[in-house]
């Protein structure tokens, strides 16, 4: 027994190991999800999300864009949407070996009530802020005491949860040239990490088990404004500049750390109360449309991750032994939409249906031993039209390559697809009689 537990103590420190070691067989997710709170998700509308994510001043009846709450004072129509998707992963290392993983889920839902018509609108969102979303196998070897044979062991890491948004607030039309808007938002959830240490060739020394689970929220604000000036270029073209802000989000929780033997979790707990601030997020873009034909979109986002703060350890990020490997967060995006019949509602099916083409360059939050990753993708996507006039279906498309296989780091291919149903009609009407 006491050769079990000095090998508890030793495999313990390593919960969480370099990227290049966890590549043998990782069939979960991607393994860059380990760090910080885990992968960065944004969704703001459908239609943005086909056009490289770019949708912070983009002005449209059909869709809700969460990202800027000024985007909410158009609203003539109660509105919903909800949009889930499906991804494919392939991950390979610097040794050429790789591994493949698939997944879906959830994208965001949204509700947007007109309280003025097109003057005052309120909005309501869920939608995932980051995943944590891998499994990963390592094999090694332990000397318990010195002049004994090694002990080979295989240790599986993985990583699971992450954190969700919930967005309410109004938009509010201040003069024909002007939106303003403003949110109230919750952040929350739970991101664990396990690592399982197994001794395959020898009986004597059990399964080892340390857990590392953290729950949190928080809350904290967005807001944002948009400007447009009409007939730029030519008659009915509009132009429309926008700017976005989440301040700070302090986060309080609990970290319950457990180590066990076996199947037994609770052989040793810890538990722990901490705070953790995200840092800000701010967004600016561009929209130019066209007659509503065409549209013509750019984004930039920031976010100084540098000035993460937590009391807890994450991956990348271990305060009480001074690793931090979190950097500033850049993202640029841009896309264009055509529109074959504009507002033309009477126009044949396929001259009704948008057609959507974007991209983004991201360089990542997280930089493992001080080395950048960054993120290139392509989008499409279409929309078709529905029987109702603010009703359509949405079918987007992404394909991207993230990182590469230099020193320890790993090269993500991912494909994406997602659905999105956007529905609106009128509420609250009061029906007149004679």
């Amino acid at each position: 027994m006491l050769r079990v537990h000095f090998l508890v103590l030793i495999l313990a420190g390593t919960a969480l190991m370099p990227v290049a070691h966890s590549q043998g067989s990782n069939n979960y997710g991607s393994p860059y999800s380990r760090f910080g709170l885990g992968e960065r998700l944004g969704f703001s509308s459908s239609m943005a999300d086909a056009l490289g994510g770019a949708g912070t001043a983009m002005r449209l009846e059909q869709y809700i864009g969460v990202s800027n709450p000024a985007l909410w004072a158009d609203r003539s129509y109660t509105h919903f949407s909800a949009s889930g998707e499906f991804r494919g992963l392939e991950t390979t290392n610097g040794a050429d070996a790789t591994s493949q993983a698939s997944g879906g889920g959830l994208t965001g839902i949204a509700l947007g009530l007109p309280i003025v018509r097109e003057a005052v609108g309120a909005t309501i969102a869920f939608q995932p802020y980051s995943r944590v979303d891998y499994r990963a196998v390592q094999e090694g070897e332990a000397l318990p005491d010195e002049g004994t044979e090694p002990i080979p062991y295989v240790q599986n890491l993985e990583g699971s949860g992450g954190l969700y948004r919930f967005r309410g607030g109004l938009g509010v039309k201040a003069a024909d040239w002007l939106r303003i808007g403003a949110s109230a938002d919750v952040v929350f959830g739970r991101v664990e990490y396990i690592q399982r240490t197994e001794f395959p060739n020898n009986s004597n020394y059990l399964e080892t088990r340390n857990t590392r689970s953290s729950r949190l929220s928080g809350f904290s604000g967005t807001v944002g404004a948009v400007l447009t000036r009409q007939n730029v270029g030519g008659e009915g073209n509009g132009l429309h500049v926008g700017a976005s802000l989440t301040f700070p989000t302090r986060l309080t929780g609990t970290t319950v750390t457990t180590l066990g033997v076996s199947l037994d979790r609770d052989t040793l707990s810890v538990m722990e109360d901490g705070q953790v601030t995200i840092p800000l997020s701010a967004q600016v873009g561009v929209a130019y449309t066209g007659q509503e034909r065409w549209t013509v979109v750019a984004d930039a986002l920031y976010e100084p991750w540098s000035s993460f703060e937590s009391d807890f350890s994450f991956g990348g990020f271990e305060p009480d032994q001074g690793i931090d490997e979190l950097r500033n967060r850049f993202r640029v995006s841009g896309g264009f939409q055509f529109l074959p019949a504009g507002s033309n509602r009477f126009a044949g099916y396929f001259a009704r249906t948008a057609y959507r083409l974007g991209f983004y360059r991201e360089s990542a939050y997280f930089a493992p031993s001080g080395q950048n990753v960054s993120t290139l993708a392509v989008t499409a996507g279409i929309s078709l039209p529905m029987t109702l006039p603010v009703a359509r279906f949405d079918l987007g498309f992404e394909a991207g390559m993230r990182g590469s296989t230099d020193g320890i780091l790993v090269q993500d291919l991912f494909l994406k697809g997602t659905a999105t149903i956007n529905f609106g009609e009128r509420w609250f009407v009061r029906r007149r009689l004679g």
